[in-house]
Protein backbone atom coordinates (compact mmCIF):
# COMPACT_ATOMS: atom_id res chain seq x y z
CA UNK A 1 0.00 0.00 0.00
CA UNK A 2 1.15 3.57 -0.85
CA UNK A 3 -0.37 6.81 -0.18
CA UNK A 4 -0.04 9.04 -3.02
CA UNK A 5 1.01 12.62 -2.34
CA UNK A 6 0.15 15.66 -4.52
CA UNK A 7 3.41 17.08 -5.54
CA UNK A 8 4.13 19.88 -7.87
CA UNK A 9 7.59 20.93 -9.39
CA UNK A 10 8.73 24.28 -10.36
CA UNK A 11 12.17 24.05 -11.95
CA UNK A 12 14.75 27.07 -12.58
CA UNK A 13 16.25 27.91 -16.05
CA UNK A 14 19.89 26.79 -16.78
CA UNK A 15 22.23 28.81 -18.17
CA UNK A 16 21.34 29.45 -21.88
CA UNK A 17 17.80 29.07 -21.11
CA UNK A 18 17.65 25.15 -20.73
CA UNK A 19 15.77 23.27 -18.49
CA UNK A 20 17.98 22.47 -14.98
CA UNK A 21 18.52 19.57 -13.17
CA UNK A 22 16.08 19.75 -10.17
CA UNK A 23 18.60 19.58 -7.55
CA UNK A 24 16.59 17.94 -4.41
CA UNK A 25 13.78 15.36 -4.61
CA UNK A 26 11.49 16.07 -1.72
CA UNK A 27 8.92 13.66 0.26
CA UNK A 28 6.97 14.72 2.90
CA UNK A 29 6.01 12.27 6.00
CA UNK A 30 3.88 13.67 9.10
CA UNK A 31 2.90 12.32 12.29
CA UNK A 32 -0.08 12.01 12.70
CA UNK A 33 -0.72 10.55 9.51
CA UNK A 34 -2.75 11.86 8.11
CA UNK A 35 -2.57 15.59 9.80
CA UNK A 36 -5.58 16.34 11.66
CA UNK A 37 -7.53 19.62 12.34
CA UNK A 38 -7.82 20.85 15.79
CA UNK A 39 -10.99 20.87 17.52
CA UNK A 40 -12.94 24.25 17.87
CA UNK A 41 -12.18 24.18 21.74
CA UNK A 42 -9.92 22.50 23.95
CA UNK A 43 -5.90 21.38 23.17
CA UNK A 44 -4.83 21.94 19.20
CA UNK A 45 -3.63 19.31 17.65
CA UNK A 46 -0.43 19.22 16.37
CA UNK A 47 1.85 18.03 13.43
CA UNK A 48 5.74 16.79 13.04
CA UNK A 49 6.33 17.88 9.61
CA UNK A 50 9.51 15.49 8.52
CA UNK A 51 10.35 16.47 4.86
CA UNK A 52 13.25 14.55 2.72
CA UNK A 53 15.39 15.66 0.07
CA UNK A 54 17.29 13.19 -1.96
CA UNK A 55 19.70 13.67 -4.72
CA UNK A 56 19.19 11.89 -8.16
CA UNK A 57 22.47 13.19 -10.22
CA UNK A 58 25.69 12.32 -10.63
CA UNK A 59 27.18 15.62 -9.32
CA UNK A 60 27.37 17.32 -6.17
CA UNK A 61 25.33 20.99 -5.72
CA UNK A 62 26.28 24.26 -3.86
CA UNK A 63 23.06 25.14 -1.70
CA UNK A 64 22.48 28.74 -0.14
CA UNK A 65 19.48 28.53 1.69
CA UNK A 66 16.24 26.18 1.58
CA UNK A 67 12.60 28.00 2.44
CA UNK A 68 9.96 26.32 3.96
CA UNK A 69 6.62 28.71 2.67
CA UNK A 70 3.89 27.57 5.48
CA UNK A 71 0.22 28.64 4.60
CA UNK A 72 -0.75 30.38 7.68
CA UNK A 73 -3.55 31.76 8.55
CA UNK A 74 -7.19 30.65 10.20
CA UNK A 75 -8.87 29.44 6.68
CA UNK A 76 -8.97 26.55 4.96
CA UNK A 77 -6.12 26.63 2.75
CA UNK A 78 -4.08 26.98 5.31
CA UNK A 79 -1.67 24.72 7.68
CA UNK A 80 -1.58 26.89 10.83
CA UNK A 81 -2.70 29.63 12.64
CA UNK A 82 0.55 29.81 14.83
CA UNK A 83 3.63 29.61 12.68
CA UNK A 84 6.15 30.40 15.89
CA UNK A 85 4.51 26.89 17.38
CA UNK A 86 6.52 24.39 15.20
CA UNK A 87 9.98 23.60 16.53
CA UNK A 88 12.64 23.86 13.11
CA UNK A 89 15.41 21.30 12.44
CA UNK A 90 17.95 20.19 9.56
CA UNK A 91 19.99 17.43 9.27
CA UNK A 92 22.88 19.55 7.97
CA UNK A 93 25.75 20.60 10.22
CA UNK A 94 26.46 24.02 10.73
CA UNK A 95 22.88 25.45 9.32
CA UNK A 96 20.21 27.12 11.64
CA UNK A 97 16.24 28.01 11.16
CA UNK A 98 14.83 31.33 11.48
CA UNK A 99 11.03 31.54 11.58
CA UNK A 100 9.55 34.91 9.55
CA UNK A 101 5.70 35.52 10.91
CA UNK A 102 5.77 38.26 8.38
CA UNK A 103 6.59 36.25 5.26
CA UNK A 104 5.32 33.06 6.50
CA UNK A 105 8.68 30.91 6.02
CA UNK A 106 11.08 28.82 7.74
CA UNK A 107 14.57 29.58 6.32
CA UNK A 108 17.37 27.34 6.78
CA UNK A 109 20.86 29.01 6.15
CA UNK A 110 24.37 27.61 6.31
CA UNK A 111 26.75 29.67 8.53
CA UNK A 112 29.21 29.42 5.83
CA UNK A 113 27.04 31.31 3.41
CA UNK A 114 26.39 28.17 1.17
CA UNK A 115 27.08 24.48 2.16
CA UNK A 116 27.33 21.61 -0.77
CA UNK A 117 25.66 18.67 -0.66
CA UNK A 118 27.16 15.67 -1.98
CA UNK A 119 25.61 13.52 -5.20
CA UNK A 120 25.13 10.43 -2.43
CA UNK A 121 23.84 12.80 0.19
CA UNK A 122 20.38 14.78 1.49
CA UNK A 123 19.04 16.83 3.73
CA UNK A 124 15.94 16.25 6.29
CA UNK A 125 14.39 19.42 7.51
CA UNK A 126 11.32 18.87 9.99
CA UNK A 127 8.73 21.71 11.59
CA UNK A 128 7.93 19.43 15.10
CA UNK A 129 4.99 20.32 17.16
CA UNK A 130 2.72 22.21 14.98
CA UNK A 131 -0.20 23.31 15.84
CA UNK A 132 -3.05 22.76 12.99
CA UNK A 133 -6.20 25.21 12.77
CA UNK A 134 -9.17 24.00 12.69
CA UNK A 135 -10.74 23.95 8.81
CA UNK A 136 -10.74 21.12 7.04
CA UNK A 137 -8.74 21.09 3.50
CA UNK A 138 -5.68 21.16 1.99
CA UNK A 139 -2.45 23.71 2.06
CA UNK A 140 0.19 23.51 -0.50
CA UNK A 141 3.39 23.85 1.35
CA UNK A 142 6.20 25.65 -0.95
CA UNK A 143 9.97 24.35 -0.34
CA UNK A 144 12.31 26.50 -2.50
CA UNK A 145 15.61 25.79 -2.68
CA UNK A 146 18.30 28.14 -3.81
CA UNK A 147 21.53 26.52 -5.38
CA UNK A 148 23.97 26.32 -7.98
CA UNK A 149 26.25 23.32 -9.83
CA UNK A 150 29.52 22.76 -7.13
CA UNK A 151 31.73 25.36 -7.91
CA UNK A 152 29.26 27.08 -10.14
CA UNK A 153 28.18 31.36 -9.80
CA UNK A 154 25.12 30.65 -11.69
CA UNK A 155 22.32 30.54 -8.92
CA UNK A 156 18.82 29.36 -9.38
CA UNK A 157 15.82 28.78 -6.99
CA UNK A 158 13.78 25.40 -8.04
CA UNK A 159 10.29 24.84 -5.81
CA UNK A 160 8.67 22.10 -4.99
CA UNK A 161 4.63 22.56 -3.75
CA UNK A 162 3.20 19.69 -1.37
CA UNK A 163 -0.26 19.29 -0.26
CA UNK A 164 -1.17 18.60 3.06
CA UNK A 165 -4.37 17.30 3.71
CA UNK A 166 -6.01 18.56 6.66
CA UNK A 167 -8.75 15.89 7.98
CA UNK A 168 -11.42 15.98 10.92
CA UNK A 169 -10.64 13.43 13.88
CA UNK A 170 -13.18 10.74 12.80
CA UNK A 171 -11.41 10.21 9.70
CA UNK A 172 -9.45 7.64 8.84
CA UNK A 173 -8.28 5.24 5.25
CA UNK A 174 -6.04 2.34 6.13
CA UNK A 175 -4.79 -1.00 5.41
CA UNK A 176 -5.83 -0.58 1.36
CA UNK A 177 -3.93 -4.62 0.63
CA UNK A 178 -5.01 -6.97 -2.11
CA UNK A 179 -5.70 -10.32 -0.89
CA UNK A 180 -3.28 -11.88 -3.52
CA UNK A 181 -0.48 -9.78 -5.07
CA UNK A 182 0.37 -11.88 -7.84
CA UNK A 183 -2.84 -13.62 -9.76
CA UNK A 184 -3.21 -15.92 -13.07
CA UNK A 185 -4.19 -14.21 -16.40
CA UNK A 186 -8.00 -13.83 -16.03
CA UNK A 187 -8.09 -14.06 -11.86
CA UNK A 188 -10.35 -12.21 -9.75
CA UNK A 189 -8.49 -10.10 -7.42
CA UNK A 190 -10.58 -9.07 -3.72
CA UNK A 191 -9.33 -5.62 -2.39
CA UNK A 192 -9.92 -5.02 1.48
CA UNK A 193 -9.72 -1.64 3.44
CA UNK A 194 -10.84 0.17 6.75
CA UNK A 195 -12.18 3.56 6.27
CA UNK A 196 -14.64 5.92 7.88
CA UNK A 197 -15.57 9.56 7.86
CA UNK A 198 -15.37 10.00 4.47
CA UNK A 199 -18.21 11.93 2.01
CA UNK A 200 -16.71 9.87 -0.89
CA UNK A 201 -15.12 6.82 -1.09
CA UNK A 202 -14.11 5.68 -4.72
CA UNK A 203 -12.24 2.39 -6.76
CA UNK A 204 -10.37 3.39 -9.26
CA UNK A 205 -8.48 1.20 -11.82
CA UNK A 206 -8.05 1.46 -15.23
CA UNK A 207 -11.32 3.22 -17.07
CA UNK A 208 -13.32 1.60 -13.47
CA UNK A 209 -14.36 4.22 -11.09
CA UNK A 210 -16.38 2.51 -8.61
CA UNK A 211 -18.45 3.81 -5.59
CA UNK A 212 -17.75 1.79 -2.49
CA UNK A 213 -18.50 4.37 0.04
CA UNK A 214 -20.08 2.37 3.33
CA UNK A 215 -17.95 -0.96 2.02
CA UNK A 216 -14.64 -2.51 3.38
CA UNK A 217 -13.97 -4.93 0.41
CA UNK A 218 -14.63 -5.02 -3.27
CA UNK A 219 -13.75 -8.08 -5.53
CA UNK A 220 -12.54 -7.33 -9.08
CA UNK A 221 -12.91 -10.23 -11.29
CA UNK A 222 -11.14 -10.86 -14.92
CA UNK A 223 -7.81 -9.34 -14.71
CA UNK A 224 -5.61 -9.87 -17.13
CA UNK A 225 -3.03 -7.26 -16.84
CA UNK A 226 -0.38 -5.94 -13.97
CA UNK A 227 -3.59 -3.12 -12.68
CA UNK A 228 -2.55 -0.19 -9.90
CA UNK A 229 -5.60 0.35 -8.02
CA UNK A 230 -6.36 3.87 -6.11
CA UNK A 231 -8.86 4.09 -3.41
CA UNK A 232 -9.41 7.63 -2.95
CA UNK A 233 -11.63 9.04 -0.28
CA UNK A 234 -12.94 12.76 -0.29
CA UNK A 235 -13.87 14.99 2.53
CA UNK A 236 -16.51 17.78 2.56
CA UNK A 237 -16.91 19.80 5.88
CA UNK A 238 -18.11 23.24 5.12
CA UNK A 239 -16.41 25.32 2.68
CA UNK A 240 -13.74 22.89 2.95
CA UNK A 241 -12.67 19.64 1.12
CA UNK A 242 -9.86 17.55 1.42
CA UNK A 243 -8.62 13.80 -0.21
CA UNK A 244 -6.70 10.87 0.96
CA UNK A 245 -5.05 8.29 -2.05
CA UNK A 246 -3.61 4.82 -0.92
CA UNK A 247 -2.98 2.42 -3.97
CA UNK A 248 -2.07 -1.12 -4.24
CA UNK A 249 -0.50 -2.86 -7.72
CA UNK A 250 -1.40 -6.54 -8.37
CA UNK A 251 0.67 -8.20 -10.85
CA UNK A 252 -0.91 -10.54 -13.55
CA UNK A 253 1.08 -13.80 -14.85
CA UNK A 254 1.48 -13.61 -18.53
CA UNK A 255 -0.72 -10.61 -18.74
CA UNK A 256 -2.71 -9.22 -21.75
CA UNK A 257 -0.39 -6.57 -23.75
CA UNK A 258 -2.29 -3.66 -25.79
CA UNK A 259 0.17 -0.97 -27.89
CA UNK A 260 -0.17 1.21 -30.66
CA UNK A 261 3.07 0.52 -31.90
CA UNK A 262 5.43 -2.66 -31.51
CA UNK A 263 8.82 -3.13 -32.75
CA UNK A 264 10.23 -6.39 -32.82
CA UNK A 265 14.07 -6.48 -33.21
CA UNK A 266 15.20 -10.20 -32.52
CA UNK A 267 12.61 -13.57 -32.68
CA UNK A 268 9.16 -13.66 -31.33
CA UNK A 269 7.13 -16.03 -30.52
CA UNK A 270 3.30 -16.70 -30.58
CA UNK A 271 1.62 -19.67 -28.60
CA UNK A 272 -1.86 -19.08 -29.60
CA UNK A 273 -4.67 -16.57 -30.97
CA UNK A 274 -2.57 -13.67 -32.22
CA UNK A 275 -3.95 -10.93 -33.89
CA UNK A 276 -2.75 -8.34 -35.66
CA UNK A 277 -4.88 -5.64 -36.90
CA UNK A 278 -2.73 -3.72 -39.00
CA UNK A 279 0.40 -4.44 -41.17
CA UNK A 280 3.02 -6.24 -39.38
CA UNK A 281 7.16 -6.54 -39.93
CA UNK A 282 9.49 -8.39 -37.71
CA UNK A 283 13.29 -8.05 -37.94
CA UNK A 284 14.18 -11.23 -37.15
CA UNK A 285 12.28 -14.79 -36.80
CA UNK A 286 8.70 -14.91 -35.51
CA UNK A 287 7.22 -18.45 -34.87
CA UNK A 288 3.77 -18.52 -34.69
CA UNK A 289 2.06 -21.47 -33.25
CA UNK A 290 -1.95 -21.47 -33.73
CA UNK A 291 -4.88 -19.33 -34.73
CA UNK A 292 -2.82 -16.27 -35.83
CA UNK A 293 -4.86 -13.87 -37.60
CA UNK A 294 -3.49 -10.71 -39.39
CA UNK A 295 -5.41 -7.76 -40.77
CA UNK A 296 -3.02 -6.11 -43.20
CA UNK A 297 0.63 -7.12 -44.60
CA UNK A 298 3.15 -9.32 -42.90
CA UNK A 299 6.58 -9.31 -43.96
CA UNK A 300 9.80 -10.49 -41.70
CA UNK A 301 13.24 -12.54 -42.63
CA UNK A 302 11.33 -15.73 -41.68
CA UNK A 303 7.92 -17.00 -40.17
CA UNK A 304 7.04 -20.57 -38.79
CA UNK A 305 3.27 -21.48 -39.09
CA UNK A 306 2.48 -24.97 -36.65
CA UNK A 307 -1.42 -24.01 -37.50
CA UNK A 308 -3.98 -23.95 -40.45
CA UNK A 309 -2.71 -20.85 -42.85
CA UNK A 310 -4.87 -18.66 -45.00
CA UNK A 311 -3.84 -16.42 -46.66
CA UNK A 312 -4.53 -14.14 -49.95
CA UNK A 313 -1.17 -13.74 -51.86
CA UNK A 314 2.10 -14.99 -50.32
CA UNK A 315 5.46 -13.92 -51.96
CA UNK A 316 8.47 -15.18 -50.84
CA UNK A 317 9.94 -19.29 -50.15
CA UNK A 318 7.66 -21.46 -48.86
CA UNK A 319 8.64 -24.54 -47.16
CA UNK A 320 6.83 -27.71 -46.08
CA UNK A 321 6.87 -30.87 -44.53
CA UNK A 322 4.76 -34.09 -44.64
CA UNK A 323 2.44 -33.14 -41.73
CA UNK A 324 1.78 -29.51 -42.67
CA UNK A 325 -1.53 -28.55 -44.28
CA UNK A 326 -0.09 -26.60 -46.69
CA UNK A 327 1.53 -29.62 -48.60
CA UNK A 328 1.11 -32.42 -47.61
CA UNK A 329 3.09 -35.46 -49.47
CA UNK A 330 0.80 -38.09 -50.30
CA UNK A 331 2.58 -40.64 -52.91
CA UNK A 332 5.77 -41.66 -53.89
CA UNK A 333 6.11 -43.24 -57.37
CA UNK A 334 9.32 -44.99 -58.45
CA UNK A 335 7.35 -46.74 -61.47
CA UNK A 336 9.02 -46.70 -64.73
CA UNK A 337 6.07 -45.32 -66.66
CA UNK A 338 2.87 -43.57 -64.85
CA UNK A 339 0.28 -41.14 -66.14
CA UNK A 340 -2.65 -39.65 -64.41
CA UNK A 341 -4.58 -36.17 -63.65
CA UNK A 342 -4.36 -34.49 -60.51
CA UNK A 343 -7.06 -34.15 -58.00
CA UNK A 344 -5.30 -30.77 -56.30
CA UNK A 345 -2.92 -28.35 -56.37
CA UNK A 346 0.42 -29.42 -55.17
CA UNK A 347 3.72 -29.73 -56.76
CA UNK A 348 6.17 -32.40 -58.06
CA UNK A 349 9.36 -33.55 -57.42
CA UNK A 350 11.27 -35.60 -59.76
CA UNK A 351 14.30 -36.95 -58.62
CA UNK A 352 16.88 -39.29 -60.01
CA UNK A 353 19.03 -41.06 -57.00
CA UNK A 354 20.54 -43.79 -59.45
CA UNK A 355 23.87 -44.20 -61.29
CA UNK A 356 22.31 -44.21 -65.00
CA UNK A 357 19.78 -43.68 -67.36
CA UNK A 358 17.30 -40.63 -67.21
CA UNK A 359 13.37 -40.19 -66.08
CA UNK A 360 10.46 -37.54 -68.24
CA UNK A 361 8.03 -35.78 -66.68
CA UNK A 362 5.44 -33.80 -68.74
CA UNK A 363 2.71 -31.77 -67.89
CA UNK A 364 -0.45 -31.06 -69.99
CA UNK A 365 -3.62 -29.65 -70.05
CA UNK A 366 -6.93 -29.99 -72.13
CA UNK A 367 -4.39 -31.62 -74.64
CA UNK A 368 -1.93 -28.88 -74.41
CA UNK A 369 1.35 -29.52 -73.18
CA UNK A 370 2.43 -26.94 -70.37
CA UNK A 371 6.17 -28.16 -69.09
CA UNK A 372 8.50 -31.08 -69.83
CA UNK A 373 11.68 -32.14 -68.12
CA UNK A 374 14.09 -34.72 -68.26
CA UNK A 375 16.33 -35.86 -65.09
CA UNK A 376 20.22 -37.40 -65.80
CA UNK A 377 22.01 -38.37 -62.53
CA UNK A 378 21.73 -36.47 -59.59
CA UNK A 379 19.71 -33.80 -61.02
CA UNK A 380 16.00 -32.92 -60.31
CA UNK A 381 12.85 -30.94 -61.34
CA UNK A 382 9.64 -29.37 -59.26
CA UNK A 383 6.67 -28.33 -60.55
CA UNK A 384 4.01 -25.92 -59.10
CA UNK A 385 0.79 -27.66 -61.04
CA UNK A 386 -2.71 -26.65 -60.84
CA UNK A 387 -6.08 -29.37 -60.36
CA UNK A 388 -6.92 -31.27 -63.48
CA UNK A 389 -3.30 -30.78 -65.35
CA UNK A 390 -2.25 -34.39 -66.40
CA UNK A 391 1.32 -35.68 -65.77
CA UNK A 392 3.07 -38.29 -67.92
CA UNK A 393 6.06 -40.08 -66.50
CA UNK A 394 8.69 -42.02 -68.87
CA UNK A 395 11.88 -43.56 -68.10
CA UNK A 396 14.86 -44.01 -70.40
CA UNK A 397 17.50 -46.97 -69.43
CA UNK A 398 17.36 -48.08 -65.65
CA UNK A 399 17.40 -44.88 -63.78
CA UNK A 400 16.67 -45.06 -60.21
CA UNK A 401 14.12 -42.41 -60.09
CA UNK A 402 11.72 -41.09 -57.54
CA UNK A 403 8.60 -38.74 -57.80
CA UNK A 404 6.62 -37.16 -55.11
CA UNK A 405 3.52 -35.76 -54.90
CA UNK A 406 2.58 -33.02 -52.61
CA UNK A 407 -1.07 -32.13 -52.18
CA UNK A 408 -2.85 -28.76 -51.40
CA UNK A 409 -5.34 -30.23 -49.35
CA UNK A 410 -4.39 -33.68 -48.77
CA UNK A 411 -5.71 -35.37 -51.36
CA UNK A 412 -3.57 -38.50 -53.09
CA UNK A 413 -3.02 -40.09 -56.41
Amino acid sequence: MATIAQITVTESEAKAGERSVQPLHFQLNTNPDPVRVSPSSGDPERADLVIVGSRRSLGAIDCRKIVLNVPTGPNSPDLTSDLNSGTPQISLPGWSATISTTAKTVTFTPASGHATIGRDEGVTVQLMGLRINSQVGSSPLRIDVEWAESGDDYWATDSTTIDIGKFPADFYLRNFIAEDLIIDNGGSVKLNWEAGGASSLRLLYEAADVNVLGLSTFTVHDVRRSTVFYLRATVQAGTGTVERILSTTVTVRVPDLEVQNLTVRGSAAFDAGASFAADTAFAGNATFAAGAQFGGSVTGASATFSGTVQADRVRGVLSANADSYLFQRKNTITAGSYQRALPSDGYLVLNHRGTGGSATLELTRYGTVLARATVGVGQSATFLVNKETEFQLTSSGSPNHVLEWWSIGGIGL
